[in-house]
């Protein structure tokens, strides 16, 4: 039986919450979980029972958190449509501690916004072409798996023509996909195929600190100091740099006989001063 509990320990205990995910710990952290509790790159939040995490200023929705170093996310703004609020052109960056899981394919969806109406002959990608509307006006697009160079042969008469056409949309945006969903846009090339690569999202990976698992097994929470950066076990009496001592127990257990006796000897003088 313990005595007060540390409270970053106690705080650490409790698991994040929202929506279909749930006991979401170490790295992650927000909402009730302390910044201590995880790494700073692992910030989750909730909104509308949607789990969010902002990686390279975009925001993603976190669809599945598989293990300790693996999850599967979508961007937020591009959920269950491929015309945003907003667009500016992006590529698919993602930045250390994340990488890539290796069925992720990460620079081969492309979507071009505001393509002019042109005389070229576009019948090879045309299958790939869609609208959106802004602010009344519609808005002429492609999506493409593969870079224009690519999708069109250069012995064609119209290859440079078509190039161009391209780079002079007003903005390209480059999304990460699974490579099965690539597959299955390539296909069978249209609109409902593209919202469902989108959504089914990729997967990211990362690097667990070695010292978790240990820190863990001994009971304690893992977390890290935010002042030095360094990785922090959260233990019931206080924090430890690796793992929580093996004889904490012990050492629990004797400081409560120790008081027991302490208690039971003050009140024996007690009743010695009372009979004299």
């Amino acid at each position: 039986m313990h005595g007060a509990e540390d409270a970053s320990y106690l705080n650490c205990s409790s698991a994040i919450q929202c929506g279909g995910l749930q006991n979401v710990s170490y790295p992650f952290w927000g909402l009730n979980r302390p910044s201590y509790c995880g790494l700073p790159e692992f910030e989750l939040t909730c909104q509308d029972n949607t789990v969010l995490i902002n990686i390279s200023n975009e925001d993603y929705r976190v669809l599945r958190i598989d293990g300790t170093s693996q999850m599967t996310v979508a961007r937020n703004d591009y959920w269950e449509t491929f015309c945003p609020a907003k667009f500016k052109n992006t590529t698919q960056e993602i930045t250390n501690p994340f990488s890539y899981t290796t069925d992720t394919v990460a620079s081969n969806l492309t979507l071009y916004y505001g393509c002019q109406a042109t005389t070229i002959t576009l019948a090879t990608i045309m299958t790939s072409q869609f609208t959106c509307i802004y602010s009344g006006n519609i808005v002429t697009g492609y999506f493409l798996t593969k870079n224009v160079s690519d999708v069109v042969s250069s012995s064609s008469v119209n290859f440079s023509a078509i190039v161009s056409y391209f780079e002079d949309c007003n903005t390209s945006v480059v999304l990460a996909a699974n490579q099965s969903a690539i597959q299955e846009i390539e296909s069978s090339p249209s609109n409902t195929t593209l919202v469902s690569a989108i959504d089914e999202g990729f997967g990211l990976t990362w690097t667990v600190d070695t010292k978790c698992s240990g820190c863990l097994a001994s009971g304690g929470q893992c977390g890290r100091d935010n002042s030095t950066g360094n990785f922090v076990c959260y233990c019931p009496d206080k924090p430890y740099s690796s793992a929580c001592p093996d004889n904490l127990d012990l050492i629990s257990v004797a400081d409560l006989n120790l008081n027991y006796c302490k208690e039971h000897e003050n009140h024996r003088e007690h009743l010695i001063g009372f009979v004299i």
